[in-house]
């Protein structure tokens, strides 16, 4: 005899199957489509918020051409603040500390590119921001706070990997050890500096020439000519 006797037996088995299990499947099915949803809002939330901070950006671009510095510098605060979390945050970071050197104000300039620097995300920008912040910092006289942090950064120190930036690196130290009087630790910068085939080779020689020649001690140079 068969499992089921009659099609009246099968149809009251799915009836108490169904029964048993139609709300299990049913919860399955909706949290299934709450999930695709949800996920297909989510990305719409977060391309919306990308449209946002690019508008927002595009204004304070618009702010530093026409030379309201004012304006730019709240327009970059209020990007840090709402939209962290995209790569405009960066970029807006850089703008107001131009903005800020635009507006005499040195200091909040410098600590804008060091949270830049501090920033995850884009390495490039990190270093650029990092790179500024010494400019500034070196052409206020603290040459010596230049240099410890430099040596930081190029011996890779805290983690920072200076990769192509490392010729910029030493062209800056190059810089502080000359504004110091350290004469041959200048040209050892400069002379790292010259390695690095992306940076303008005929400035960096130029101060490097500006030195004059290496000290002679016994006879023997104390620093080798690069090999041009």
């Amino acid at each position: 005899m068969d499992t089921y006797q009659t099609e009246e037996e099968q149809v009251e088995r799915i009836k108490k199957w169904w029964a048993d299990n139609s709300r299990s499947l049913i919860a399955g099915v909706v949290l299934g489509l709450i999930g695709l949803f949800g996920w297909q809002s989510w990305q719409g939330q977060q391309q919306n918020h990308a449209l946002e901070a690019s508008d927002a950006y595009q204004q304070l671009a618009q702010s530093m051409e026409s030379s309201t510095f004012e304006a730019a510098i709240v327009l970059a605060e209020e990007i840090d603040k709402t939209y962290s979390d995209t790569p405009y945050a960066a970029l807006a970071g850089l703008q107001k500390a131009k903005a800020q050197l635009e507006t005499g104000d040195r200091k909040a300039a410098v600590e804008s590119l060091e949270k830049v620097a501090d920033l995850d995300g884009n390495k490039a920008l990190q270093h650029i921001a990092r790179i500024r912040a010494f400019r500034i910092r070196l052409a206020d006289g603290d040459a010596n706070g230049v240099v410890s942090d430099l040596e930081s950064v190029i011996s890779g120190e805290n983690g920072i990997n200076p990769g192509q930036f490392i010729g910029q690196y030493e062209a800056l130290k190059g810089d502080a050890y000359r504004q110091l009087g350290n004469v041959e630790k200048a040209r050892s910068g400069y002379m790292a500096a010259l390695r690095d085939a992306t940076l303008d080779s005929q400035l960096i020689q130029l101060k490097l020439d500006d030195l004059g020649p290496p000290t002679i001690v016994d006879g023997t140079e104390t620093v080798q000519e690069i090999e041009k």
